[in-house]
C-alpha cells in the first residue's frame, strides 16, 4: 500500500514536471504550424495568452495612463474628447516595459521575423463604448511606417494585447486574412482628420476586392489574449457603440536589420534605440 502510494506521487510529480515543460515550451515558443498559419493568414491568435493575474497588472495603470497629458496622447476629433491613442506606455509604465519584454511575446515575434527585434513603437488603443471610441478605417500599419519612417522591408509585427473582453458587440478589431500576400498596397489616400498621427486608408474598390478574395475575421477573446500581426494585413475597427470598453495595448516590434532611419518623428512614434531586445523571465509581470 505504501508503495503503491510512493509510485503514485512519483507519477504526479512526472506528469507535472512535464506539464510545466510543455506550458514553458507552448507559452516561449512557436511550433512550426504556428508560422505556417502567420505565414499564411497574416495573424496568429492565441487566447488568454496571458493570466488573468498578469492582465489585471496591466489594467491597473490603465486609468493613469487615460490621465495623461501631452503629445503623446491623441484625443477623437471633433466635441469627442475621448481618448483615442496613448503612445509610449512602454516607457511611462513598467508593467507596460516588462510586457514588452515579456517572452511569450518576445520570443515568438523573433521566430516570425527571424531576427532580432526592437520596439518601434507601443500605442494603447482604449475605444470607450457608448460610441466615444471611434471607428478605425482599413489601412496597412507598414503604409505609415514604410512611407514616413522610412520602413524599408515588411519584417515588423503587431503584437495586440487585449486588455478587456474583446467580443462581437464592442468593436472587435478586425482583419482581412492573407492581405499581407498583397504587399503594400499603393490605392490609399492620407486620412485628413488624423491628428498626432499618420494614417493612410485603402480605397473602397480595393477592398471590396480584398474582402470578396479573403473574407473579414473579427478578432474575439477574453482579456489576455494576443494576436501577433504582419505590419502589411488590412484590418480596421467600427465605432464602439457597446457599454463595454474594448483596450488593446500594441507592443509593435521591428527587425533590428530593418530599422527605421528615415525620419526624424519624435520617439514615440519612431523609437531610434535599435537595441535587440532581451527577454525577461516568464513570470516578469506578477514577480
Amino acid at each position: 500500500m505504501i508503495v503503491g502510494k510512493l509510485e503514485g506521487a512519483r507519477r504526479a510529480v512526472r506528469l507535472q514536471s512535464e506539464l510545466v515543460r510543455y506550458m514553458e515550451t507552448y507559452t516561449t515558443k512557436l511550433n512550426n504550424n504556428d508560422i505556417t498559419e502567420f505565414d499564411e493568414q497574416g495573424y496568429l491568435f492565441i487566447p488568454a495568452l496571458l493570466t488573468p493575474e498578469e492582465t489585471e497588472v496591466l489594467q491597473r495603470d490603465i486609468p493613469d495612463m487615460l490621465n495623461r497629458q501631452g503629445p503623446e496622447v491623441i484625443r477623437e476629433p471633433g466635441p469627442n474628447s475621448a481618448i483615442r491613442l496613448v503612445y509610449g506606455g512602454h516607457v511611462h509604465y513598467e508593467s507596460f516595459r516588462r510586457l514588452s519584454l515579456h517572452p511569450r511575446l518576445l520570443n515568438p515575434v523573433r521566430q516570425l521575423v527571424r531576427d532580432e527585434v526592437y520596439i518601434h513603437q507601443s500605442r494603447m488603443n482604449p475605444k470607450p463604448g457608448f460610441g466615444a471610441g471611434g471607428a478605425w478605417t482599413w489601412h496597412q500599419d507598414y503604409g505609415t511606417w514604410h512611407r514616413v519612417d522610412g520602413m524599408q522591408q515588411p519584417k515588423a509585427v503587431m503584437t495586440a494585447v487585449f486588455l478587456n473582453d474583446c467580443t462581437a458587440v464592442n468593436a472587435p478589431l478586425m482583419v482581412v486574412p492573407g492581405s499581407q500576400h498583397h504587399g503594400l498596397i499603393d490605392d490609399v489616400a492620407e486620412d485628413e482628420q488624423a491628428e498626432g498621427y499618420a494614417l493612410f486608408d485603402i480605397d473602397r474598390q480595393t477592398l471590396q476586392a480584398l474582402a470578396d478574395a479573403h473574407g473579414i475575421e473579427a478578432l474575439m477573446g477574453p482579456a489576455g489574449s494576443v494576436c501577433f500581426l504582419h505590419c502589411n494585413i488590412v484590418h480596421g475597427s467600427s465605432n464602439n457603440v457597446s457599454p463595454w470598453d474594448r483596450t488593446i495595448m500594441y507592443m509593435n516590434y521591428n527587425a533590428v536589420s530593418n530599422a527605421c532611419t528615415g525620419t526624424d518623428r519624435v520617439w514615440y512614434h519612431n523609437n531610434r534605440d535599435f537595441t535587440p531586445l532581451v527577454a525577461l523571465e516568464d513570470g516578469c509581470l506578477i514577480g
